[in-house]
């Protein structure tokens, strides 16, 4: 038999398997001990429960979440749209002040144009694009005049007609 004094000169794996050898043996499993399935089956069931849980709860809270966004949105949808109507209204007045009015394109258009060309139209559209309609006799001359003045170089011509002895060119400048 081996003392503890002669464990000395052998390695550790084999005083490993000493010590389980020694051990008590393991109790036999008694007869009739049948592995009860309802057990397991509710234990998996338990298991199985709980992304279940999760995935019905998040929804919960997104029904939840989304109708109060509902509340809210109908809330604030007066204030809102007060909010916007206020936005344009600047909107419009601070175009309508950056912006040169009829009377200072007509004043530019009478010092520009030839003798015998006449604004026969002059009209701001619903976009704030300003159009000019002159008549002239030779229209090479009237394009000639409006390029010599860089304050009309926006306007780009748009259309070109004959009105009686007179030749209509349409002017038109982008908002």
């Amino acid at each position: 038999m081996d003392t503890p004094d002669s464990d000395m000169g052998h390695s550790l794996a084999d005083r490993m398997a000493q010590r389980l050898a020694a051990r008590a043996p393991r109790a036999p499993r008694p007869e009739g001990g049948h592995l009860d399935w309802r057990l397991a089956g509710g234990l998996a069931a338990l298991i199985a429960l709980g992304p279940l849980a999760t995935i019905v709860g998040a929804g919960v809270i997104e029904r939840g979440a989304l109708a109060e966004t509902a509340r809210l949105n109908a809330q604030a949808a007066p204030r809102l749209k007060a909010e916007a109507q206020v936005r344009d209204a600047r909107a419009a007045l601070r175009g309508a002040a950056r912006d040169p009015g009829v009377a200072v394109w007509l004043d530019r258009l009478a010092t520009t144009i030839p003798a015998d060309a006449r604004v026969a139209r002059m009209a701001k559209t619903a976009d704030g694009a300003i159009e000019i309609e002159i008549t002239a006799s030779d229209p090479d001359l009237l394009r000639a005049a409006l390029r010599r003045d860089p304050a009309l170089a926006g306007f780009r011509e748009v259309g070109q007609r004959r009105a009686g002895a007179m030749i209509a060119v349409t002017l038109r400048r982008a908002a």
